[in-house]
């Protein structure tokens, strides 16, 4: 029986398709168990990375409070507001309609401030209060209603300045080579 070149090549044709085609199959077994392997990681590791999302978002909440001065409503001190305000003798009352918000802003800058507009905001709501000067040294009393706030919402606010002209007029009759420091507690007596 004589073989021909073209049976040879035939043959030969046949045998590497069906290696290939073992190879691809063999790969595609490969990658089915490695995707079975990493849905089993990603499974085990879902709980922790909820964990890890929720100490992210606490973690941003805090320093949220940091940046953007949240102010404690149950404390009486001295707690910075941002752009050279404090507030003093915060306090909040519970409204039906919401959140009563109370207390003193104090100007530390050396310039006068005139049309102040305030932002007090609890949670995603808030309200605006308005002051028509602000001298250094000087505290100013405000009281805003921010409506709609649920009655479980920590006694906890943002106090913003959202803007105001700038006098920059001469608030004493001193030289400017003679500049005081500000003394906080000299100021309340």
């Amino acid at each position: 029986m004589k073989i021909s070149k073209v049976g040879v090549l035939a043959l030969l044709l046949a045998l590497g398709a069906l290696a290939v085609a073992g190879y691809g199959v063999q790969l595609l077994h490969d990658q089915q168990r490695e995707l079975t392997e990493l849905r089993a990681q990603t499974e085990a590791f879902a709980p922790a990375f909820d964990k890890f999302k929720g100490a992210v978002r606490q973690m941003g909440r805090d320093l949220t409070a940091l940046v953007l001065y949240e102010v404690d409503l149950t404390k009486s001190g001295w707690q910075p507001i941002g752009r050279g305000f404090f507030v003093i003798d915060a306090s909040f009352e519970r409204q039906p309609t919401g959140m009563q918000v109370r207390g003193k802003v104090i100007n530390t800058a050396s310039v006068t401030h005139e049309a102040l507009v305030f932002e007090a905001r609890v949670g995603t709501l808030s309200a605006t209060f308005n002051v028509a000067k602000a001298a250094p040294g000087i505290a100013l009393p405000f009281d805003v209603l921010v409506k709609d706030v649920p009655p479980e919402a920590p006694a906890r606010a943002f106090l913003t300045l959202e803007s105001s002209t700038i006098s920059f007029a001469s608030t004493t009759g001193k030289s400017p080579t003679a500049k005081e420091h500000l003394d906080p507690d000299k100021l309340l007596r």
